[in-house]
């Protein structure tokens, strides 16, 4: 497997600008990924609940 493009390997940012634009790209899918997570446990939990009342209520 030869790589013949060096810019394909984001492994080290070469110069500030890669390195600000990474830092910025890191800085939103944290929350993203929290807000996610939380989405998903909200809609888990409500799906869960209706499931159930939808079978107690048979």
């Amino acid at each position: 497997m030869i790589q013949t493009h060096g810019q394909q390997i984001p492994a080290d940012p070469a110069g500030p600008g890669p390195g600000e634009y990474q830092a910025e790209r890191e800085r939103r899918p944290r929350a993203w990924r929290e807000y996610g997570t939380l989405l998903m446990a909200i809609v888990g939990l409500t799906l869960s609940l209706s499931t159930f009342l939808a079978t107690a209520l048979r």
